[in-house]
């Protein structure tokens, strides 16, 4: 059920970021960008779960869109600092914008308790995923 309902709230966020020219995975990118910063290739994966090579692709879309550019970072030749453009900016706006009529249509529905208790129990799943408790420490048998 997760998995079915994870798929049925991507394709939700795709059809209303579609008019925008993005996917859920540009959305993502250019949401954390836009709240963190200039940022480099390695933290923005580690930010939002993605490996290099998804990263490189997701940057290859955005600049080829216009949205982002990457420039060798001052302090490590090798790195890339990833910025956004002024439209890459706008965009993320009006797409975090599209993603609340989403979110109010998928969400909207639930009561305030039941919205924090499903809240509650993801990050309990995710946690125990990664080998942690809530608390953070990790899980013993």
């Amino acid at each position: 059920m997760l998995a079915t309902a994870h798929d049925a709230a991507r394709a939700a966020l795709n059809a209303e970021l579609r008019p925008l020219g993005i996917e859920t995975r540009h959305y993502g990118v250019l949401a954390t960008l836009d709240r963190q910063g200039p940022t480099s290739q390695r933290r923005l994966g580690a930010l939002l779960g993605l490996d290099k090579s998804a990263v490189v692709r997701i940057m290859d879309e955005l600049e080829r869109l216009g949205l982002a550019v990457r420039n060798r970072a001052s302090h490590d030749r090798r790195a890339y600092a990833i910025r956004l453009t002024a439209e890459g900016r706008r965009l993320a706006r009006a797409s975090a914008e599209a993603a609340a009529v989403v979110g109010e249509r998928l969400f909207g529905w639930l009561a305030p308790g039941d919205r924090e208790r499903l809240v509650s129990l993801l990050t309990g799943i995710v946690d125990r995923a990664g080998g942690t408790s809530a608390g953070g420490e990790a899980n013993r048998p």
